[in-house]
């Protein structure tokens, strides 16, 4: 049985959340959370599949998507406990990862897989953005602190090491072959929104409505287009033909490339209080008075 948020039982939590549903579902999908999860030296910690040798512990297929799912289903249960697994997550990544002045990494894999290319990515599904959303959900649930770094800090920082690595900047081979939402540009570029229209500080939200229209900048460049239309080919530089074909779909494709562009001409044009279409992996960081799916407020 898969425990993630993609395919597994945390990603059944966070929909019957946003979609509003039976307490019992989600109460009962956290237990399995809970039962699942492994003590480790500094917290908690979850593989994909229960008590795998190999973890990806960011956001789509580990601890910090996890951790998320408690987090928010803790607040709207009223469960502490499962807001205090929630926080022992968050404390096993920041063992796990680089907190410096360049901001919070956590490692694609543990231990590093041969398979990639750069063991720390950027991503939504591997990198700080995805895993900043964990922040956002402890943020909400009232975790002020942990490990004695404050939560909205730790945010920041994720969105720190995106900047400072050079993301969107194509630097080396396999550094930053994808603009997609689930791997790539959009993906980073729909958080930074998310914390932007989030943000009560002026400057910093100035600097992520800058830094989320860098990646809008990027993708607009890097569009290939003719009469048909606009579309996206990512690289994998060790084939032989490393261009891509163009894909169509929401996590690698047009659809949520798009997506992620109107969504920030709408900004540009209508500021923070623009109506975030908001999906069941991030409906908690945001305002809920923005939200349009009808998703509980946290």
């Amino acid at each position: 049985m898969l425990t993630d948020i993609i395919g597994g039982t945390a990603g059944i939590v966070l929909t019957v959340l946003w979609a509003g549903g039976a307490a019992d579902i989600v109460s009962a999908g956290c237990d399995l959370l809970l039962d699942d999860a492994d003590e480790v030296a500094a917290g908690l910690d979850w593989g994909m599949v229960p008590h795998a040798l190999s973890r990806g512990p960011n956001f789509s297929h580990g601890t910090a998507g996890i951790a998320s799912a408690l987090a928010v289903a803790g607040t709207a249960l009223g469960r502490a406990d499962l807001v205090a697994a929630a926080v022992r997550g968050a404390e096993h990544l920041l063992s796990v990862g680089q907190l410096d002045e360049h901001g919070f990494v956590v490692p694609h894999t543990i231990p590093p897989s041969r398979r990639e290319v750069e063991p720390v990515t950027y991503t939504w599904c591997h990198g700080p953005a995805g895993t900043s959303q964990l922040f956002a959900a402890l943020s909400r649930a009232g975790v002020a602190e942990v490990d004695g770094y404050p939560t909205a800090w730790l945010r920041q920082r994720c969105f720190q090491a995106i900047l400072d690595a050079g993301v969107p900047q194509r630097l080396r081979p396999g550094f930053w072959d994808n603009d997609g939402r689930c791997c790539g540009t959009a993906g980073v570029g729909d958080v930074l929104l998310d914390a932007y229209q989030d943000a009560a500080d002026q400057d910093q939200a100035g600097w992520l409505l800058g830094a989320a229209r860098k990646m809008a900048d990027a993708l607009v460049e890097r569009a290939d287009r003719d009469d048909a239309g606009a579309r996206w080919r990512f690289v994998e530089y060790r084939i032989a033909k490393p261009l891509l074909p163009p894909g169509t779909s929401w996590m690698q494709g047009s659809a949520g490339i798009a997506a992620f562009l109107f969504r920030t001409a709408r900004v540009l044009e209508q500021g923070s209080a623009t109506p975030v279409v908001d999906r069941p992996d991030q409906w908690w960081a945001v305002p809920h008075e923005i939200t349009t799916s009808g998703a509980p407020p946290l």
